[in-house]
């Protein structure tokens, strides 16, 4: 019973359950109906009894007193005594005693069995109905009902019942017992009912939408509230179902929308501290990170190198093979150096094709060794789209705290290093505040420069150029040099640049091509013939006046216009090629020869270098000074003369510095050479035109022309 009990308490949950509290309130309800109802039958049932009893002995009254008088004085009460046993039916009935007019019992009906009767008889000793009737009057457990018996309106006896009261109330209890147990059962074969119809139809879609309702409160919104019936609960399922769709739905397009902004912030992030191009930390990262460089140096003492890289000659790749092909050329590049470069350093672009370097805890040695890393890794071709792309790079290097204590300072610096070396074709140079255009000592020669160009400070010297095969002197080529008065020669690599950035190119320009026809025409004079090569900007071939100018000079100084050779290096042609081709075109109507300059160290295309009218091509030395030691050199310097040669040019060797290398290009069948090995730049009059010997055989140590 106990564990019923419990099952029942714990699957109905008494202290929190709807279901509990609606049975208990209908039980108590129903009790208390059927408890009043109970008590009403109680007390129904005494009124009841005593009619009953009332009416009875009215009945036997009437019918005594529907016998003559003169039988009821003659004492025959057999019919009477029959009539008054007919009582004994009745519950709980004492006695009936009907008495006459002289007030002496008549007839009797005694109940023996009664205990009070019985009790009676005991204590009088006598079974006088006159004796006992007396004793049970006097009994307060005992009440009795008179009626009168009347005869011809006048009463002549009368009929007492009695009867006990202790048994009516212990019979009128039972009655109330078995209705109570009768209600009791009622009441809880009810209560059951109502409460397994209120557990299936209402309990259970309850707790289904409690179940559901915590769910939701956990962010569960998978599990649907199963429908169980149609009416109001169902309903509510249903909607409730409905609402956590929803639910679901709006939290999956607020997930959705913030991923998406969580995407989106981190592209932001990405846009405002990576390059999109190459996915290497833009300028902003860069700052960043030299900025904890600086941190870090300064707590620890230590240094760190700032290293700026440029392409060289970039412009030409775009301009030639278009910006696509250009970004993927920087794609390539900058996955080289983050290859390239430790997990500790940082490598980003700071815009076009200039990348920037942190190196921590670097000095200048292993900046060195870093930059030589750099140009190994950009050694190797590029290819893209069937393209094999050469790249050269230009790196300056700025060195914490020597060159600069602060994140601008080391990045200027930095950037003068790299154009010095851009300027020098040195590769790589560490910063140097002798050449920092805006070191004291940069200005003051840029305030001299002017004065230099206009009041003869410049002057011209001539490198001859010779014949590979004959060993004589071809021509000579025109360099300008500056004799300043205080510090002595100036490096064209130092000036050149200050005179394209402050403008001084055109009428520098005009003197050095004024100076070199004037020296042709001077040793003409002298019975000396010769060729001289003359260097053209790209300003000069942009410049729509310059062909008539450079007439009327040919014509000033008698020069023969096959004498003069006019070099024009590749980015200079690439600039504006119709342009450029129109000049030079003109150039060739006056009978002047044209040479690509530095042929290999840009972009030009075949489809160009075959539209440009030109006679000879010369390479660059960065090619020809490895040719006897490295392959990739000595194949480049092959493939460019037969290709010369097979277009109908000739071919000018530069960087011509000892006889291995001079023996190899005549092996190539190389036309022209030009070097120290012959002579450095000299002044006019210190040039001795003389022919050289025969060019010697290849030393053993060479690279030989059938290994390439």
């Amino acid at each position: 019973m106990s564990a019923w009990v419990r099952w029942v308490s714990s699957r109905c949950r008494w202290g929190a359950s709807l279901a509990a509290k609606f049975v208990l309130l209908i039980a108590c309800i129903t009790a208390l109906t059927l408890g009043l109802a109970a008590w009403y039958s109680y007390y129904s049932y005494q009124r009841a009894y005593l009619d009953h009893l009332r009416s009875k002995v009215e009945m036997l009254a009437g019918f005594v007193a529907s016998i003559s008088p003169d039988r009821i004085f003659s004492h025959d009460f057999s019919t009477l005594y029959g009539y008054v046993r007919g009582l004994s039916h009745t519950k709980d009935l004492t006695y009936a005693v009907v008495i006459g007019a002289n007030g002496e019992p008549m007839t009797a009906y005694l109940n023996r069995a009664h205990p009070i009767i019985a009790d009676a008889i005991r204590v009088v000793g006598s079974e006088d109905i006159r004796e006992v009737s007396r004793y049970i009057d006097r009994m307060p457990d005992a009440f009795s009902i008179t009626a009168p018996i009347t005869f011809n309106q006048q009463e002549t006896g009368r009929v007492v019942v009695g009867a006990t009261r202790r048994y009516v109330n212990q019979e009128l209890r039972r009655i109330l017992f078995w209705n109570v147990m009768g209600s009791t059962l009622t009441i809880v074969l009810l209560s059951v009912g109502i409460f397994f119809v209120f557990r299936q139809n209402i309990l259970r879609p309850t707790h289904a939408l409690m179940d559901g309702a915590r769910r939701v409160a956990q962010g569960d919104l998978h599990q649907p509230i199963p429908l169980t019936s149609p009416d109001e609960l169902g309903q509510l399922a249903k909607s409730f179902n409905e609402m956590m769709g929803s639910l679901e739905q709006s939290n999956s397009e607020r997930r959705l929308a913030l991923e998406n902004l969580q995407e989106l912030n981190r592209n932001l992030e990405r846009l405002a501290l990576y390059d999109p191009l190459t996915n290497l930390p833009n300028r902003t990262l860069l700052q960043d990170r030299l900025m904890q460089a600086l941190k870090a140096a300064e707590r620890t003492k230590a240094p760190f190198a700032i290293m700026i890289l440029d392409l060289d000659r970039f412009k030409d790749v775009n301009d030639t093979f278009g910006h696509h092909i250009g970004d993927q050329l920087l794609v390539e590049i900058g996955q080289c150096l983050a290859e390239t470069l430790h997990s500790t350093d940082t490598i980003g672009r700071l815009g076009g094709d200039e990348f920037a370097i942190v190196l921590p805890d670097t000095d200048g040695e292993g900046a060195v060794c870093v930059a030589h890393k750099v140009f190994k890794g950009l050694d190797q071709p590029f290819e893209l789209q069937g393209l094999k792309f050469k790249v050269a790079a230009s790196l300056g290097i700025a060195l914490y705290p020597q060159h600069g204590t602060d994140a601008s300072s080391l990045l200027k610096h930095a950037d003068v290093a790299m154009y010095q070396a851009k300027q020098g074709k040195l590769g790589y140079t560490l910063y140097n505040k002798d050449i920092d255009i805006h070191s004291p000592r940069r200005l003051a020669l840029i305030n001299d420069l002017r004065f230099a160009v206009e009041g003869g400070q410049m002057q011209l010297f001539y490198q001859p150029i010779m014949d590979i095969g004959t060993g004589a002197v071809r021509g000579v080529e025109a360099l300008a040099r500056w004799a300043h008065p205080e510090k002595g020669f100036i490096a064209p690599d130092e000036f050149i640049p200050m005179i394209e950035q402050t403008g001084l190119i055109q009428p520098f320009s005009a003197w050095v091509i004024n100076e070199a026809l004037r020296q042709w025409s001077a040793w003409r004079e002298q019975g000396i013939e010769t060729c001289m090569s003359v260097n053209l900007s790209m300003h000069n071939l942009q410049d729509k006046a310059f062909p008539k100018e450079l007439e009327a000079l040919l014509q000033k100084w008698s020069v023969l216009p096959h004498a003069l050779i006019l070099e024009v290096t590749e980015s200079a042609m690439m600039g504006d090629p119709d342009r450029v081709l129109q000049t030079l075109n003109y150039f060739r109507s006056l009978g002047a020869d044209v040479a690509i300059d530095d042929f290999g160290t840009g972009y030009s295309s075949l489809s160009y270098l075959k539209r440009m009218p030109v006679n000879e091509i010369k390479i660059d030395r960065s090619f020809v000074k490895d040719v006897c030691t490295n392959k990739d050199d000595a194949v480049i310097v092959r493939s460019t003369i037969d290709l010369a040669h097979n277009l109908g040019l000739e071919v000018v060797a530069e960087g011509v510095e000892d006889k291995d290398i001079l023996s190899f290009l005549a092996e190539l069948k190389c036309d022209l050479a030009q070097g120290y090995y012959f002579s450095r730049p000299l002044p006019p009059d210190q040039i001795a035109f003389f022919d050289r010997p025969a060019v010697a055989p290849p030393s053993s140590k060479q690279v030989s022309p059938s290994e390439i």
